[in-house]
């Protein structure tokens, strides 16, 4: 068996047996892994602390013929404010779900691992779980080959400004529609210049600069329902995290 060496977030766990775990891994150098951490479940177990959801280690790896096997395993961030506070927590699962879901195993992609990263750690900013799970969601879309257009009209091409009005977004076809082009397409929701403009900023902004942007609730509520109902189209079936997510901020 070969051995290597990576960086990997925890997506998922799942127990097997009685004292080992199925880990769902995101990696920097080959993407998404599933690998058995033997004994992880039992006390004093060297891997059980890098073996938590959420968790940012650096991983000693067996590769397997079916699954692959954790040799070794540190912790780098154990990011554990996303497990003591629900509402981070539930956008967190939701954002590790997404990858989960929507990426192949030994896939690589290193700007979305950065990405991740990056998103998981400023998460421990009270106030911004919201606008960042939004910034995710646009990002993560771009870098897997989905994103949404945004900036031309999806039914005739024609380019589409900030403060365009009467705007709406179809999901089958994936990005905006103009005014004349959406009056055969009933199934497209309606978009709001508001909703409108903060996509196509966050489509293109610097996470660092989200803690300047204003969203008001009903904007963000618009966008998400939005971007959800998109990724579920291409999933074919909701993510499991939604629920709970909702459940956590007392929506429907």
């Amino acid at each position: 068996m070969a051995l290597y060496r990576t960086e990997a977030v925890v997506l998922r766990t799942r127990n097997l047996g009685e004292a080992d775990k199925i880990l769902t891994l995101f990696s920097d150098k080959r993407g998404k892994i599933r690998a058995v951490a033997r004994g992880s479940r039992r006390p004093r177990n060297h891997l059980m602390g890098v073996s938590q959801p959420f968790t940012y280690g650096s991983f000693l790896i067996f590769k397997g013929k079916n699954l692959d096997s954790v040799s070794q395993g540190s912790i780098i961030d154990a990011q554990v404010y996303l497990r003591e506070d629900l509402l981070k927590m539930a956008h967190a699962s939701y954002i590790v779900e997404l990858v989960d879901r929507l990426t192949e195993e030994y896939d690589p992609n290193q700007e979305l691992f950065e990405l991740l990263i990056a998103v998981l750690n400023e998460m421990q900013v009270d106030g911004l779980e919201s606008k960042l799970t939004r910034f995710f969601e646009l990002h993560f879309l771009r870098l897997i080959g989905i994103e949404p257009q945004l900036l031309r009209c999806v039914g005739c091409d024609n380019p589409m400004e900030p403060g365009e009005e009467r705007l709406r977004f179809s999901v089958r076809e994936g990005g905006i529609l103009c005014p004349t082009c959406h009056e055969s397409r009933t199934d497209a929701l309606p978009l709001s210049k508001g909703a409108y403009r903060v996509m196509r900023w966050m489509a293109t902004a610097d996470l660092r600069r989200l803690r300047i942007l204003q969203i008001p609730p009903p904007v963000d509520a618009e966008i998400e329902k939005m971007l959800q109902n998109f990724i579920t189209f291409h999933l074919e079936r909701p993510l499991r995290s939604v629920e709970f997510l909702h459940t956590i901020r007392g929506t429907s």
